[in-house]
C-alpha cells in the first residue's frame, strides 16, 4: 500500500488518520503495480499450498511406516509364539504320531452305502511314533466335526515306519463334485482316545466303486489269478542306501467271482515290507489285463542266487485282499535291464 501511494505521488504522513486512509484506497495505481502484486501474492500462496501438500504427504508417509511397523511386530510375535508352541511340543512327553502321505496313492471318490451316497476318502501313509513304546491302534477318524471309522485297522508299531492305508467311509459326503480334487486334514484316534493330527493333504479324484463286500454269502469269494511269464524273477535294487528286494515281470491279470471292477492299490507279502512306489491299476471281471511291475520289498534276503518262494496279496481301493497262489521267482540273468544291481562276480 505505502509503495503504491510512493509511485502515485501521495505525501505520505507519519501519522494516520481515516482521511488518509480514505485517500489510500480510492489512490489509483499503475496497471504493472497491480499485475507485479497479484502475481508476487499468487506465487506465495502457491508455494504455501505446495508447502501444505508436502508437509500431508510427509505426515501419510510416516504413518503408514508407524502401520507398517506395527504389522511387522505383530506377525514376529506371532511368529514367536507358533515357534514357542512347537518347541513345547517337541518337548512334551506325550505320545507323538507323524505321517507322511503317498501322493501318487491319496484319493478320494463318490459312492453309496445302501441308497445314501456315500464319500471315500484316505489311502497310503508312512507313519511313525516318537514318545512311546505301546503299538498304536487307529480305530477312528475326523475330518472336521465329522466323525468316522477307519476302513481298515491300521497298527502303528513303535521305532518303525509303518506303510498303512488310511480310508474313511463319510455319509453324508463332504464333497460333491467328483472330478475336483479335495483338501483335507484328518485326524487319527487311537485305542487310548487320543488324538492325532495328520499332514494336510490334497485328495486327487478317481473314479468311484460302488462300495459293497468282497465275498457274498452263498457265492463264492472273489479271485485273482496272476499268471507270471518265465522271463519274470528277482533281483537287489538300492532303496534309501538299503539294499531290497525287487521281483520284476509281466503276466496276465484275471479278477473273476466280482460284480464290478476294482482299483489295485497295493501289494503285500507277509512278513516283508513294500517299499518304493506302487502303480495303480484297474481291474474289470473277466477281462485279463496284462501287466509289467516291479515290485520292491524290505525284509527278504535270499542266499546268493536262490530262487525265492512268495505269496503276494494284492490290496484295493476299499482295503479289500485278494491273495493269490504261491510263485517261484528265480534270479534274473541280467537285473540291470530291471533297474536291479548286478550281480556280483
Amino acid at each position: 500500500m505505502f509503495f503504491g501511494l510512493w509511485l502515485a505521488g501521495t505525501p505520505i504522513h507519519a501519522s494516520f488518520s481515516l482521511e488518509w486512509i480514505k485517500v489510500a484506497l480510492s489512490t489509483s495505481l499503475p496497471l504493472w503495480v497491480t499485475l507485479a502484486v497479484l502475481a508476487v501474492a499468487t506465487i506465495i500462496t502457491g508455494l504455501l499450498f505446495r508447502q501444505r501438500a508436502r508437509t500431508a504427504e510427509e505426515k501419510a508417509q510416516w504413518v503408514s511406516a508407524i502401520h507398517s511397523l506395527e504389522q511387522a511386530e505383530n506377525r514376529i510375535a506371532k511368529l514367536n509364539e507358533e515357534h514357542a508352541a512347537e518347541i513345547m511340543k517337541l518337548k512334551a512327553k506325550e505320545p507323538r504320531l507323524h505321517g507322511v502321505w503317498n501322493q501318487s496313492q491319496a484319493f478320494w471318490h463318490l459312492g453309496r452305502q445302501c441308497e445314501a451316497p456315500m464319500m471315500q476318502i484316505g489311502g497310503w501313509i508312512d507313519l511313525t511314533s516318537s514318545n512311546t513304546k505301546d503299538v498304536m491302534f487307529l480305530l477312528a477318524a475326523y475330518i472336521g466335526e465329522h466323525r468316522t471309522q477307519i476302513f481298515v485297522k491300521v497298527e502303528v508299531k513303535p521305532s518303525v515306519v509303518n506303510q498303512c492305508m488310511v480310508m474313511l467311509f463319510i455319509v453324508p459326503p463332504l464333497e460333491t463334485d467328483a472330478t475336483k480334487p479335495y483338501d483335507a486334514t484328518i485326524v487319527v484316534e487311537d485305542q487310548y482316545n487320543r488324538k492325532f493330527t495328520l499332514p494336510l493333504q490334497r485328495f486327487r479324484a478317481t473314479p468311484g466303486q460302488t462300495p459293497f463286500p468282497a465275498s457274498v454269502p452263498g457265492k463264492p469269494a472273489p479271485k485273482l489269478h496272476v499268471s507270471w511269464r518265465g522271463v519274470s524273477g528277482w533281483c537287489w535294487v538300492q532303496y534309501e542306501g538299503e539294499r531290497v528286494l525287487r521281483i520284476s515281470g509281466d503276466a496276465p491279470i484275471l479278477l473273476e467271482d466280482m460284480q464290478e471292477k476294482v482299483i489295485i492299490t497295493g501289494v503285500l507279502i507277509e512278513g516283508a515290507e513294500f517299499v518304493g512306489v506302487f502303480d495303480n491299476f484297474e481291474l474289470r471281471p473277466g477281462e485279463p489285463t496284462f501287466r509289467g511291475m516291479n515290485l520292491d520289498f524290505k525284509g527278504i534276503s535270499p542266499e546268493d542266487k536262490e530262487p525265492v518262494t512268495v505269496k503276494l496279496t494284492f490290496v484295493d481301493l476299499r482295503g479289500d485282499k485278494y491273495p493269490t497262489n504261491e510263485t517261484i521267482f528265480k534270479p534274473l540273468s541280467s537285473p540291470e535291464r530291471y533297474g536291479g544291481l548286478p550281480w556280483p562276480q
